[in-house]
């Protein structure tokens, strides 16, 4: 209803203005016929904003004579026609929101390098984190041995220990049975000195008196 309302309110205006300029209104495509109604056939399809040139102010059927830009004429339907360049509003929108497209797609270029630069960074975190860990890796097995190794020359000094303590009883054994030797040679050579002794004193004793009995039995011959 509110489109028929429009094309009944614009027909007197193009009645009025026989032989100047027309566009094709914002509807997509608008077909140009060889005749005034349906049944014509499609000369060819307008787009929107194509520029035309009404040939006389007259309808028939609702549709207007209009003229081309290369001179080739037919038949549109007249709500489809404007006097003014509708598509200049569409095309001044249509740079605005370019315009506003552009510098959206600008801040999402800037916050994807933002983004770009944030992955990079987290990347090489990644990177020297692992290599921290491969450096941590690295000390804890070095510590790990150590630490068997300590445990290894721990068991060595104990075995060393132990190998001590018995050799240490050894040398007490053969300090003590040292000790009785040496007080059993003593003893020894304190009876056979007190034995040459006696000898020595009986000898003193003995031989006198043999002496003094040869002599005798030698006085008596």
């Amino acid at each position: 209803m509110k489109k028929s309302l429009s094309a009944l309110l614009f027909l007197p205006c193009l009645a009025a203005h026989a032989g100047t300029p027309a566009w094709v209104t914002d509807k997509l495509e608008v077909q140009l016929r060889s005749g005034s109604g349906n049944q014509y056939r499609i000369v060819k399809s307008l787009l929107s904003g194509t520029e035309l040139t009404l040939v006389d102010g007259s309808e028939v059927n609702g549709y207007s004579r209009v003229a081309l830009e290369s001179g080739e004429e037919g038949w549109i339907a007249a709500r489809y026609l404007s006097l003014t360049p509708v598509a200049q509003a569409d095309r001044e929108e249509n740079s605005k929101k370019l315009a506003a497209l552009r510098e959206e797609n600008q801040k999402l270029k800037a916050d994807l390098a933002a983004i770009k630069a944030a992955k990079e960074a987290a990347e090489k975190s990644t990177q020297e984190l692992n290599a921290e860990t491969a450096r941590l890796n690295s000390e804890v097995t070095a510590i790990r041995q150590a630490s068997a190794n300590v445990l290894q020359i721990q068991n060595e000094r104990d075995q060393l220990t132990l190998e001590k303590v018995g050799l240490e009883s050894e040398l007490e054994t053969l300090k003590r049975e040292k000790q009785t030797m040496d007080a059993s040679n003593k003893q020894d050579w304190f009876m056979i000195g007190a034995g040459v002794l006696f000898g020595g004193i009986v000898l003193g004793l003995v031989l006198p008196r043999l002496s003094w009995r040869k002599k005798s039995s030698w006085d008596s011959f």
